[in-house]
C-alpha cells in the first residue's frame, strides 16, 4: 500500500468544515424523530442538545467535550485516499456519549438487554460475538461477515481473533470505549496497530502505520462503520457502527 502527504492546506479543509444534523436523520430514520441546529428529538421523546456549552478550543477540549454538531464536524472519507491522514483528523473520534447511551443503553444492564449473538466467519469455522441488536446492527455485521468469507485467505486473514462487546473505558481516559456499547469490533488485534504504541500524548506528532487490507475495510464501510485507520490517530485494528458519518449530508461541506 502507498502512502502520501497530504499538505497542511488540504488538512484545514478536511478539518472541522463539515455535517449538519439532517445527518442523523438520514442515519437513524427508525431512531430519530427530528434534528436541527438547537436539538435532537428521538423517537422515545429524549431530547439532545445539538450544541453544547462547553469548552472546545484545544483539541484536548474537543476530544473530551464535544457535542452532536462536534461529532459531525470532520468529514469521513469513506473507501478514499490512502494517504496519512492529516494531524488531528480523527472523524468519528470525537462522540458524544449522551447520544450512544440515549440509544444503546444509558448503563451496563441496559446495553447487556440488547446484545445478541453473531455468527463470525472464521479460516477454521464460525465463532459467536456479541452486537446490539439495535437498530438491526446485528444483521449489518453479520452480512459483513459473509461478504469477508469470500475474500481470498491472505486478505481473510485479517479478519481473525475478532473481539467485540466489553464494557470498559478508553485508554488513559474516562470516556467509555464504543465497544462498552456492542457496536465495534477489534480484528487481527495481534498484528494491527495502535497510535498509542508510538505517543501517548493526544497532541504527539506521530507517524502513520497500517497493515489491515483495504477490501476489508471496505466492506465494512459499505454497511455504516467507520475504521479507526482513517484517523491521524490510527487504531487500524477498530470498526465502529458510525452511519451518521457516512451520509449524503454529513459529506456536504457547511459554513461553520
Amino acid at each position: 500500500m502507498r502512502f502520501f502527504t497530504i499538505p497542511a492546506a488540504l488538512m484545514l479543509f478536511y478539518t472541522f468544515s463539515y455535517g449538519n444534523p439532517e445527518c442523523y436523520l438520514q442515519a437513524y430514520p427508525n431512531l430519530v424523530l427530528s434534528a436541527d441546529e438547537t436539538t435532537l428529538v428521538l423517537k422515545d421523546g429524549t431530547k439532545l442538545p445539538y450544541h453544547t456549552t462547553t469548552p472546545k478550543v484545544s483539541w484536548e477540549d474537543k476530544i473530551n467535550n464535544t457535542d452532536l454538531a462536534g461529532q459531525l464536524s470532520q468529514k469521513y472519507d469513506a473507501g478514499g485516499y490512502e494517504s496519512p491522514p492529516p494531524y488531528l483528523f480523527d472523524p468519528g473520534r470525537l462522540r458524544y456519549q449522551p447520544f450512544f447511551q440515549a440509544i444503546y443503553g444509558k448503563d451496563q444492564k441496559s446495553i447487556e438487554a440488547n446484545l445478541v449473538p453473531v455468527i463470525w466467519p472464521t479460516l477454521k469455522g464460525s465463532k459467536k460475538i456479541l452486537f446490539t441488536r439495535i437498530d438491526g446492527v446485528d444483521k449489518k455485521l453479520y452480512a459483513i461477515g459473509q461478504e469477508i468469507a469470500h475474500l481470498p485467505k491472505s486478505e481473510r486473514i485479517w479478519a481473525e481473533g475478532a473481539d467485540t462487546y466489553c464494557f470498559r473505558v478508553i485508554q488513559d481516559t474516562n470516556r467509555l470505549s464504543m465497544h462498552s456499547f456492542g457496536i465495534a469490533i477489534d480484528l487481527a488485534p495481534t498484528k494491527t496497530q495502535y497510535w498509542k504504541d508510538e505517543a501517548p500524548s493526544e497532541t504527539a506528532h506521530i507517524g502513520y502505520k497500517n497493515t489491515m487490507p483495504l477490501s476489508i475495510v471496505r466492506i465494512f464501510e459499505k454497511h455504516g462503520f467507520i475504521w479507526g485507520g482513517r484517523w491521524y490517530h490510527y487504531d487500524t485494528m477498530h470498526f465502529e457502527y458510525r452511519p451518521e458519518l457516512l451520509t449524503p449530508s454529513c459529506n456536504e461541506k457547511t459554513n461553520q
